[in-house]
């Protein structure tokens, strides 16, 4: 046998030659080409004249020595056309019930059926057991049934309490298709002289009887690990919780215990082939091509899986909320230097005008002089005010104290000068209510309306004690970040390591490609406000103590 390695870049290469000409239909080859090798069935379902028979010959390439048989459903089919017409000669000399099978289904590795709910129920009834055993009775004798791969198609799905349900539930594989969407590819396809009938496939490509039966014996040694198995059980509870949440869908939303005991098959199968001994959460996203029973259900069972891609196959989820929780904790931190350090604002009673607002500052209490001609604004956050260069940041500016006065009683813009400036910039404040009480802080907003957290310098440095809590829950939160980075990267390392799947489409990976770099830019951007919290505190140290 080929080492895992090898049977994935066989298996690879495969499923490349097998969509040479069949334009944006690779990732039906793929889904079909699992089912062969696991000896499972497939449904399509779609419009006529969307390449669903011309899939289905393509994929007897797959096999070296291939006997296909395909077929027509009508009202008007007969078991002889299916499973092949009565021996005259044996039940003339022998009085046996015999068919001549040779050429027809029960000879047949690939087998398609095309309106296959247009069939009787004599046909369908001897097709049921076929699958299930892959035995056929003829005559007096059982013999054994070599199909790897059954493909179905219809452009509806079967009528409900039509008796067919036991033999759709036994097609695993449930595939959607339509028309080509791309308007290059739907060009290409015009012009393609391709033959339909031309194989593609490399000889050295093509799956023998003796490794396709080894395989079916290896694959089956193929673990599931307890953590996929949770993940798995919680998809099915997901499932379940869906179709009690709308009582008119519950049927369509239903799931047999024998389609789940067929899954794992399945995802045995893309593990094996993947070059795996072990199923992991890639595989269950194949679960989206197995589970649904109508269209309601393949909408509903499509977002389900797309949801776990994006936030549970890999743990984004709990990444995404450790990362919240680190936002939540400096902006805590920001809150918390804003009520020490903030300047306190109190509502002006206005007895003569009770409908206008102002402010009072408690100069004792901010340990301000009331009669000082300048104060210094300290940001407690890094801020961009400079209206000529908007990427320098501002640490301080200079205020007049009648600017002060008048925006209390106002609230009109006023004039500052940043750092050592000698021209001035208008700065806007605005009270931040803190309470029910009327109770505010004094905060500035730049030119994108977003506040930021000053004081006013009056006392001189501050003290040890506070400084030291401030620099500690920075230091905790920088550590916390750093765990968090480096808990990303180990994920998105492992999802990489799975990468390429033979059997995802590319979009399933794409999607959780962009759930990791979605983790990365809010790790980077919280990276970000912890250095510039880290340069404000340094900045306020130095200031106050001016």
């Amino acid at each position: 046998m080929q080492n895992n390695k090898q049977l994935q870049e066989r298996i690879g290469r495969l499923i490349d030659a097998l969509s040479q000409g069949l334009f944006e239909r690779k990732d039906v080859i793929r889904l079909c080409l699992l089912a062969a090798l696991s000896g499972e069935s497939v449904f399509m379902l779609g419009p006529p004249g969307i390449a669903k028979s011309l899939i289905a010959r393509r994929l007897i390439h797959a096999f070296r020595d291939n006997h296909a048989f395909e077929y027509l459903m009508t009202r008007f089919s007969t078991p002889e056309e299916v499973f092949g017409p009565l021996s005259i000669q044996a039940l003339k000399d022998d009085g046996r019930y015999l068919r001549l099978t040779e050429g027809y289904l029960p000879d047949a590795e690939v087998v398609f059926l095309d309106e296959i709910w247009k069939a009787g129920p004599a046909i369908l009834n001897t097709l049921l057991t076929v699958i299930n055993e892959h035995r056929f009775r003829n005559g007096e004798r059982e013999v054994s049934v070599p199909m790897r791969l059954l493909v179905t198609a219809s452009n509806e799905l079967p009528q409900k309490d039509s008796g067919l349900e036991a033999l759709y539930d036994r097609m695993l594989m449930r595939i959607w298709m339509d028309r080509i969407q791309d308007k290059q590819n739907f060009r290409a396809m015009l012009v393609s002289r391709q033959d339909p009938m031309h194989d593609p496939v490399q000889p050295a490509l093509k799956i023998g009887d003796d490794e396709y039966n080894e395989w079916q014996q290896a694959l089956t040694q193929v673990a599931l690990p307890d953590a996929i198995f949770e993940q798995l059980y919680a998809l099915r509870e997901q499932i379940y919780q869906l179709s009690q949440q709308n009582s008119e869908q519950q049927d369509s939303m239903y799931v047999s215990d024998r389609r789940w005991k067929k899954a794992l098959r399945l995802l045995q199968s893309s593990a094996f082939f993947n070059g795996r001994q072990k199923i992991n959460s890639l595989d269950l996203l194949l679960l989206k091509d197995c589970l649904w029973h109508d269209l309601y259900a393949r909408q509903q069972i499509e977002t389900m899986l797309h949801d776990f891609a994006c936030k549970s196959a890999f743990g984004q989820e709990q990444l995404h909320i450790s990362l919240k929780r680190l936002l939540a904790e400096l902006q805590q931190y920001q809150r918390e230097q804003t009520k020490i350090l903030g300047c306190r604002l109190s509502p002006t009673k206005n007895l003569l005008r009770p409908q206008s607002k102002s402010w009072e500052l408690d100069f004792k209490t901010a340990e301000l002089s009331p009669v000082a001609e300048h104060y210094r604004l300290i940001f407690l956050q890094t801020a961009y005010l400079d209206p000529k260069h908007p990427e320098r940041e501002i640490h301080y500016a200079t205020l007049r104290r009648k600017e002060l006065m008048l925006w209390l009683h106002k609230q009109e813009p006023v004039p500052v000068r940043l750092h050592e400036d000698q021209s001035m910039v208008t700065l806007r404040f605005d009270a931040d209510v803190q309470g029910t009480d009327g109770q505010a802080v004094l905060i500035a907003r730049d030119s994108a309306n977003r506040p930021i957290a000053l004081t006013i310098s009056g006392k001189k440095g501050l003290p040890e004690w506070q400084t030291k809590t401030w620099h500690d829950q920075l230091d905790t939160i920088q550590k916390e970040w750093r765990r968090l980075r480096d808990d990303v990267k180990k994920q998105y390392l492992l999802f990489t390591a799975e990468c390429p799947h033979l059997f995802l489409a590319q979009d399933s990976l794409t999607a959780i490609e962009d759930s990791f770099m979605r983790l990365d830019s809010e790790i980077q951007n919280l990276q970000y406000q912890v250095e510039m919290n880290q340069q404000s505190l340094a900045s306020l140290i130095q200031l106050a103590g001016h």
